[in-house]
């Protein structure tokens, strides 16, 4: 999936292409690392859900998810608990259906200082 913005091109998850230059739209690093979270939020039609997922990779403001709810859509707020620390989190983008991303989602927090992870970030730079 692509969202053309004039002359930029950006493909989903985080890659950035401008004027031919392929960057990363991911401000910090990002580390592979794959954590069980619960998830909790509201649906479209405000009813609550639950749900165990995993992350695919982390950063200290974010982290891409597998296994996320296909009834959670872009711009969704929902509240990322691992290892008893919880946070608020916007939904960036979510994987299409079919595609290599279907049930992934990215995530960045909506709580500046807060990083759930723990520091130093967990498993292997990427």
């Amino acid at each position: 999936m692509a969202l053309f913005l004039g002359n930029l091109t950006l493909f989903t998850p985080g890659v950035l292409i401008a004027a031919g230059i392929v960057m990363s739209t991911h401000p910090e690093p990002r580390h592979s690392a794959r954590l069980r979270v619960k998830i909790r939020g509201r649906d479209p039609l405000g009813n609550s859900f639950q749900q165990d997922a995993y992350t695919y990779d982390v950063s200290r403001r974010g982290a891409r998810l597998d296994g996320a709810p296909c009834i959670i859509d872009r711009a969704s707020v929902i509240e990322v608990q691992h290892r008893g620390k919880r946070a608020q989190f916007r939904v960036v983008w979510m994987g299409g259906f079919g595609s290599q991303q279907h049930a992934q989602a990215g995530i960045q927090c909506l709580e500046q200082d807060r990083c759930i992870w723990g520091v130093p970030l967990p498993g292997r730079p990427v």
